[in-house]
């Protein structure tokens, strides 16, 4: 009986020499690379932002012009992502002289009475968003408010509740949002929206669960009012299937 060939076994392990000389050749190369003046830090360009200055970024991140573009920046997007404002931060290489910061920031759903106007997230955190010091276009949460004890949160309540509706009610139809004006709870726990002057109805009444289904039919219901030069002071979508239109005020 013949035996077996060394070939394929050679060949395997020649296989896992080369792959592991690969790995180890771009790890030592990239640390070659960060050690050469010629690739530090010329431009950077932040992308992603509404809310948070660019410049307050640069100065957080601390990444000065004699770093190379080749080095780790884990420690930066660290800094970057412990912004009040920012969800996730991550810093890429782009070009030779180049970084790019790719932020996405945390977003504000409404401004809230408490009582001077603060700007809060989907779980009613208060954001630091300063209306007197620029453009913060959000609806106003009209409903009383109240914070918790840090003061850093809306506590539980109407107001809460609210935020939270409202949130949802974004996260499915950003573009019927950006059309309120204000907005409370509606009795124990619907959502009551006033909208802005170029809608054709003043107000929409929701249930506290709303799904895209709801939504479709509310949309609809928009556009034919629209569409016939009907001017409406209530949309009611709390009733089981079906959209009550009220012509005259409520």
């Amino acid at each position: 009986m013949k035996g077996r060939s060394a070939l394929p076994r050679v060949a395997f392990l020649l296989g896992l020499a080369v792959v592991a000389g690969i790995l180890a050749a771009a790890v030592w190369g990239q640390d070659l690379l960060a050690k050469l003046d010629y690739f530090n830090v010329r431009r950077v360009e932040v992308v992603g932002t509404r809310w948070v200055a660019p410049d307050s970024l640069l100065g957080l991140a601390g990444i000065k012009s004699d770093r190379s573009v080749w080095e780790d920046f884990s420690a930066a997007e660290a800094r970057l992502a412990g912004h009040p404002m920012i969800e996730e931060a991550q810093i890429r290489r782009s070009g030779l002289h180049a970084l790019r910061f790719v932020v996405r920031e945390v977003e504000p759903v409404a401004l809230v009475g408490v009582p001077e106007l603060r700007a809060v997230r989907d779980d009613g955190s208060l954001l630091p968003l300063d209306p007197r010091r620029g453009s913060v276009d959000l609806p106003l949460l009209t409903s009383e408010a109240a914070l918790t004890e840090d003061s850093t949160r809306l506590a539980e309540g109407p107001a809460l509740a609210a935020v939270k509706i409202f949130a949802g009610l974004h996260a499915l139809d950003p573009g019927l949002t950006a059309v309120v004006s204000d907005f409370e709870i509606e009795g124990s726990a619907g959502l009551g929206m006033n909208l802005v002057m170029s809608q054709p109805a003043r107000r929409i009444a929701l249930p506290a669960a709303i799904d895209e289904r709801l939504l479709r039919r509310v949309r609809a219901t928009l556009a034919d009012l629209r569409s016939r030069g009907i001017e409406a002071a209530l949309i009611d979508a709390r009733y089981a299937d079906q959209i009550v239109v009220w012509r005259e005020q409520v």
